[in-house]
């Protein structure tokens, strides 16, 4: 093998440099004000999961941070969950926790979003400049990154794709720069940047995304270590223990900073829905490679705005990339990257699927929508798009021929698109831009480009031709072409991304992307502030729309129904959730009370299971229904085998009361050991009374029989997401059994003294009370939780430390030793 060229001696830029990078970073800055106005006012873009999901969420994150607790159990989502365990929740994903602990939740929504996507840009400018391209070609690469309808469109509704994509260039440039630099303090803080960048996409998405991620760095480090080392790394042992240095030492840094959040989430996958990966559906037929691409649905890249969308323009580019650029800018890894994430879209098994399906749990989580895969491509394809320019303005004026490579990588995709059927451009207002009405003629030949991508196309390829054929000075003919250049890909981004979001705004209610003031949609409904003056922790309710559809946000009367996480907005303990994680055991139990399953997103009360005893257990007092469910709007639920009362009704929704739901509290005197499976059958038949006997998995404890089971008597004294405090009195020994969901998380406490929590009734608590008058206390002590809280503050602390000792350093020295972005040529600029 060739020795790779010698790594340029490590300084600080140029003033020139400088300059040109701040010139590029403002650019950048206010590019992103631009793009994000359309955005952020007046009212703030959202689709369905940003909605029904990450924002009661979230608030619910900021709440609990603010009362200077830990948030580790939510009360208020399928009858009790866990919520630092949960990996969407946000718990250690530091934008969610900063931001919706400091500011009101429609201001948090606001800079939220405004942060992922100029910190996707930013991270690749920095990438591509520490991979020693020109200002221009990391503009570029900076902006197909941040405007490519992955991250730009996706940002309103998506935040585990969003977030991964965000961090991903930094957790790179991390580990670039820490196998090139000299210094073991510095190689340590580099190793802390990349750790950082990682312990966010795992605290973000612990699963398919922060697994693709893990693969993108862990195939960077071994690109930059075995076959391209700089020249700190020579010769084979040193590129073996660089291997394992830089990849130990980066995942350290990221799972231990990450711990906090990993660890919980560890312990809560074993006991959820998805432990042994995703779950069959409704009709049993399982979940193996659902979704994926075919070949021809790579046109989806260039041809109709959308979330895939990343344009004609960069693709010709990034095609070029490995005949222009050859092995510079990492262009071979990167070139990899791209075609891996395309391959794995798929669904058909490639010996690359092969290979991987070694790795641990990769063939359980990988066949779940294939296409996912995709969360790493954009940054190869950014890149190599930055690439080409970068190297046709350094070659192509000593190898003018060269120009003609984008030209024909450009007629390629043109005529590749009249070989596949074309797609229907989307019906969007006349005010988005390049996008707003096809040509006849083109559809008509079959070509699928909108002409906004063909125009910008051409005007692309003329631009990159003048910039690379001007002379580097004066600078101001070329820095003009570069600005044009970098202006027509945000161009085409942008409006593409403006036309995806249009019409998703007509589109199925799932993939809807609507304008919300956040502030007002949040607040609660008539139904809401009834349900909230009954006092927390004595009662749960349910909301049922015969329709079925529970997240159809933009409709008013799903809305005042308080149906899925709306509940978690406003302190509502409800049995219903819109996540597609669970305690397995709430599954089983939604399943034998409505004697049918549903889908893994689903934990609905269906109107097969409301005669069910099962109903009552769950504390369910009250039920919010449409008003229009029946002809004349009462007794809604009459013809389903119940006639429940009308507690609460307003133009849009009634609210009925269950008055046959058992208490959140109660004690019993009898108690038999079952098997849990069993334990639903005999509640379901009515073969066993849960307000006299309790079923437990283990052997029960002794108990006494009271002469006046009628006096005995439990009440709440105090109830908090991780805290419950109840007075017992009792004649004899008993269970005092809590319509709350187990976790083994949970300890109990009577009188100060710890005793065992049962499972009782294969869903609930039960804590064992002695005869007389006592206090009983339930926490939420996660010793998961707590060790992983007790690593990351370590591992934080050795990153300060790093830091400090990197700074101290510098300043005892005469002259400063940084570790810069270089440029490679004078005319870098």
């Amino acid at each position: 093998m060739s020795q790779p060229a010698k790594t340029p001696r490590l300084r600080f830029p140029s003033v020139t440099e400088r300059y040109a990078n701040l010139v590029a970073v403002t650019l950048l800055v206010v590019l992103t004000l631009v793009a994000e106005w359309n955005i952020l006012n007046p009212r703030t873009l959202v689709g369905t999961d940003a909605v029904t999901q990450f924002y009661p969420w979230y608030s619910f994150l900021g709440e609990t941070l603010r009362s200077g607790e830990l948030p580790g159990w939510n009360p208020y989502q399928f009858s009790g969950t866990p919520f630092a365990a949960d990996p969407l929740s946000g718990w250690t994903y530091l934008p969610a926790m900063l931001f919706f602990t400091l500011l009101p939740l429609a201001t948090a929504a606001k800079a939220y979003l405004f942060f992922h996507s100029l910190l996707a840009g930013l991270g690749v400018y920095a990438l591509a400049r520490a991979l020693r391209m020109n200002v221009a070609g990391a503009a570029l690469a900076a902006v197909a990154y941040e405007y490519a309808g992955y991250v730009y469109v996706r940002n309103t509704c998506c935040f585990a794709f969003v977030s991964v994509v965000a961090w991903l260039p930094l957790t790179i440039l991390g580990a670039e720069m820490a196998i090139r630099s000299p210094r073991w303090l510095q190689r340590g803080l580099w190793w802390g940047v990349s750790g950082l960048a990682l312990s966010q996409i795992l605290a973000s998405w612990l699963g398919q995304g922060s697994y693709y991620a893990l693969l993108a760095l862990g195939g960077y480090v071994a690109y930059r270590t075995l076959l391209f080392p700089p020249d700190n790394i020579r010769g084979f042992w040193r590129r073996i223990s660089g291997l394992f240095l830089h990849g130990a030492a980066v995942l350290i840094f990221g799972f231990g900073l990450a711990a906090a959040g990993v660890l919980p989430r560890l312990e809560y996958n074993s006991l959820s829905n998805l432990s042994g990966g995703y779950p069959e559906d409704s009709t049993g037929k399982g979940f193996h490679f659902i979704g994926g691409w075919n070949a021809s649905d790579w046109k989806q890249l260039y041809v109709s705005p959308d979330f895939f969308y990343i344009g004609a323009a960069v693709l010709a580019l990034a095609l070029v990339a490995p005949l222009v650029a050859r092995k510079r800018f990492g262009v071979p890894y990167f070139a990899a990257l791209a075609l891996a994430a395309l391959t794995l879209s798929g669904k058909a098994i490639t010996p690359l699927h092969s290979v991987l399906y070694l790795l641990p749990s990769f063939e359980n989580l990988q066949p779940h929508y294939t296409e996912r895969a995709l969360v790493v491509f954009y940054l190869g394809a950014a890149l190599l798009a930055g690439a080409t320019v970068s190297g046709l303005g350094e070659y192509a004026r000593r190898t003018p021929s060269l120009i003609f490579l984008p030209i024909l990588a450009g007629v390629f995709i043109v005529t590749r698109s009249t070989l596949v059927p074309p797609i229907k451009a989307p019906e969007v207002p006349t005010d988005a831009g390049l996008w707003e009405a096809p040509m006849p003629f083109l559809l008509k030949s079959g070509v699928a480009i909108l002409p906004g991508a063909l125009i910008v196309l051409v005007f692309v390829l003329m631009m990159v031709a003048a910039y690379a054929l001007f002379p580097p000075r004066p600078v101001v003919w070329r820095g003009l072409a570069a600005a044009l250049l970098v202006a027509a890909i945000f161009v085409d981004l942008h409006s593409a991304g403006r036309a995806a979001m249009k019409s998703h705004a007509e589109k199925s209610v799932k993939d809807k992307i609507v304008r919300k003031d956040l502030a007002t949609y949040y607040t609660p409904t008539g139904a809401a502030t009834f349900l909230r003056s009954k006092g927390e922790g004595q009662y749960r309710y349910f909301a049922y729309n015969p329709g079925g559809f529970y997240t159809r946000f933009t409709r008013p009367e799903i809305r005042a129904l308080e149906a899925e996480n709306r509940a978690t907005a406003f302190g509502l303990q409800s049995t219903q959730g819109y996540n597609a994680v669970r305690l397995a055991t709430y599954d089983e139990y939604l399943k034998a009370l409505n004697r049918q399953p549903q889908n893994y997103h689903g934990a609905n009360i269906l109107p097969s299971g409301f005669g069910s005893p099962l109903l009552d257990l769950l504390n369910i007092r009250y039920v919010t229904v449409p008003i229009n469910i029946s002809p004349n709007g009462v007794n809604a639920l009459g013809a389903l085998g119940r006639g429940l009362p009308i507690v609460y009704r307003n133009s849009r929704v009634v609210v009925l009361e269950n008055k046959d739901a058992l208490p959140r509290t109660w004690i019993v005197h009898s108690a038999r050991q079952v098997k849990p499976e069993k334990a639903l059958g005999l509640l379901g038949s009515g073969d066993v009374d849960p307000r006299e006997t309790a079923l437990l998995e283990s052997k029960p404890p002794s108990l006494g029989r009271s002469d006046n089971a009628s006096a005995d008597q439990s009440t709440l004294t105090s109830y908090g997401a991780n805290d419950i405090k109840l007075r017992t009195t009792t004649g004899a020994k008993g269970l005092l059994m809590l319509s709350e969901v187990y976790y083994p998380a949970w300890k109990a406490y009577v009188d100060g003294k710890p005793v065992p929590l049962y499972r009782a009734d294969q869903l609930l608590r039960a804590v064992p009370v002695p005869a007389g008058k006592h206090e009983v206390e339930l926490r939420y002590e996660s010793r998961s939780l707590r060790l992983g809280l007790a690593i990351s503050l370590l591992t934080s602390l050795a990153l300060v430390a790093v830091l400090v000792a990197l700074v101290v350093s510098r300043l005892r020295r005469p002259k400063p030793d940084g570790i810069p972005f270089e440029r490679t040529r004078k005319d870098d600029s």
